[in-house]
C-alpha cells in the first residue's frame, strides 16, 4: 500500500550538508501498522512529511497504492491535498474557535474530499461514534481535556475515509496513564477500519504495543525491520539492542566455537558464558553478547550453583510498582536484572543472578 525506495531527503548548514533521510527503503502492507521509531533527529517525522507531500524528497520514489506521489526524479510531485491521507499531529492542530462538529466537519466542506452537504451531518457524527465523542459535537474545542482533544484530532482524519493513516507522536501530550489507554483503543480503532498507518514515535513501549512492524531509525537509516518480538528479542546491532528497551550488553570472545547446534562459551568481563552461536564461529572471535534485564533470574547467594550463574553484590534496588528493578555487581561489573513486586532486595546485599543460555542474544 505505501512503497518508499531509495527516499533521500537533505538539508544544508553553514558547513555541510545534513542527511536527514538517506536512502530508505520500506513498504507497508494495506492494513498494516507500521511504526517509525527512533531517536530525535533520526529523520522519522521528515520521512512521515515526505509520504504527506508536506516535504519534497531530493532523491527516490514514493507510491501510495498504485499512485507515484513523488518519483522520476522530482519531476512528479502530488501536492498534499491531493494524496488522500489523514494526518495526526503532536500538537492535535485542531481550531479553537469552532466546535467538535465544525472542527471534524471541515475537510468534508473543503478542499478536494468535500462531500454532498446534505451527507455531512452523518458522516461527523458516524466518525464522533467511532472515537466515543458523539455526545461532545457541540462543546467548543477549547473546553476539552488533551485526551478529548486528541480524539478530535483523529476524528478529523478519519471524518474523510482516507485509505492511509499518518501520525506523528500523537500520543506524546497525554499524562501516562491516559497515553496507555488510548494506545490499546487507537490500534483496535485502526485495525477495527483497516487502515494502512504509518506512525511515528520515539517511545519504545508505544511501538511494541501499537506496531505490526517496527523500523528502528538512526542518522537517516533504517537499522532494522521487524515484528516487535523479533526487533526487541533480536536485535541485530547494539544501537538498536541499547534504545529498544533496556538491555546488558558486554564485548567479548568465543572460547568454545558452536558444536552441532550445542552452543559455545563465550568469555566476558563478567565471566565466561555458555549460550548459542552461528555455526560458522570461531575461538578467538571477537562478539557481543545482548540480554535483557528480565531474562536474569535473581536468588539468595546460598543457592547451589548452575550454568551461568555468578555471585554479585545489589548496588541498588528500586521499587517501580509491578516490579523491582535490581543493578548488580558481579566482577566489577553493572548487570540490570528484574525481580517480582514481592521479592525484598536491599543495597549491599549479596545475591546469585543466573543468565540462561536460550536468553543470551549474539551480535557479532
Amino acid at each position: 500500500m505505501i512503497q518508499i525506495k531509495a527516499l533521500r531527503k537533505y538539508y544544508w548548514s553553514e558547513r555541510a550538508r545534513i542527511n536527514a533521510v538517506d536512502g530508505i527503503d520500506v513498504e507497508i502492507a494495506a492494513g498494516e501498522i507500521f511504526m517509525l521509531l527512533g531517536p530525535s533527529g533520526c529523520g522519522k517525522t521528515t520521512t512521515l512529511r515526505c509520504v504527506a507531500g508536506l516535504e519534497t524528497p531530493d532523491e527516490g520514489e514514493i507510491r501510495l497504492g498504485e499512485q507515484v506521489v513523488f518519483g522520476e526524479h522530482g519531476q512528479v510531485v502530488v501536492p498534499v491535498y491531493q494524496r488522500g491521507v489523514g494526518m495526526v499531529f503532536q500538537s492535535y492542530a485542531i481550531w479553537p474557535h469552532l466546535s467538535v462538529f465544525e472542527n471534524v466537519a471541515y475537510p468534508l466542506l473543503h478542499g478536494r474530499f468535500r462531500i454532498a452537504k446534505s451527507a455531512v451531518k452523518e458522516r461527523v457524527f458516524k466518525t464522533l461514534s467511532l472515537v466515543g465523542l458523539e455526545e461532545f459535537a457541540d462543546r467548543p474545542a477549547p473546553l476539552l481535556s488533551g485526551g478529548q482533544q486528541q480524539r478530535v484530532a483523529l476524528a478529523r482524519a478519519l471524518a474523510y475515509e482516507p485509505k492511509v493513516l499518518l501520525l506523528d507522536e500523537p500520543l506524546s501530550n497525554l499524562d501516562a496513564k491516559l497515553r496507555a489507554e488510548m494506545r490499546i483503543e487507537l490500534r483496535q480503532l485502526i485495525k477495527r477500519l483497516n487502515l494502512t498507518s504509518l506512525y511515528v514515535t520515539h517511545d519504545q513501549e508505544e511501538a511494541l504495543i501499537l506496531g505490526d512492524r517496527i523500523a528502528v531509525m538512526g542518522r537517516g537509516k533504517i537499522l532494522q525491520i521487524g515484528t516487535p518480538r523479533q526487533v526487541y528479542g533480536r536485535p541485530q546491532s547494539e544501537v538498536v539492542a541499547d534504545f529498544l528497551g533496556s538491555a546488558n550488553i558486554l564485548p567479548g570472545s568465543i572460547v568454545t566455537p558452536a558444536n552441532n547446534g550445542n552452543g559455545g562459551s563465550v568469555t566476558t568481563t563478567m565471566g565466561t558464558l555458555k549460550c548459542a552461536l552461528p555455526m560458522a564461529s570461531a575461538a578467538g572471535q571477537k562478539l557481543t553478547i545482548m540480554f535483557r534485564p528480565e531474562d536474569v533470574i535473581l536468588c539468595a547467594v546460598n543457592s547451589s550453583p548452575r550454568e551461568n550463574s555468578f555471585p554479585g553484590v545489589v548496588a541498588q534496588a528500586i521499587f517501580l510498582g509491578g516490579r523491582v528493578q535490581c543493578e548488580v555487581i558481579v566482577n566489577s561489573i553493572k548487570v540490570c536484572g528484574e525481580a517480582g513486586k514481592s521479592e525484598t532486595f536491599e543495597a549491599g546485599q549479596p545475591v546469585t543472578i543466573e543468565i540462561p543460555r536460550h536468553s543470551i542474544h549474539v551480535l557479532l
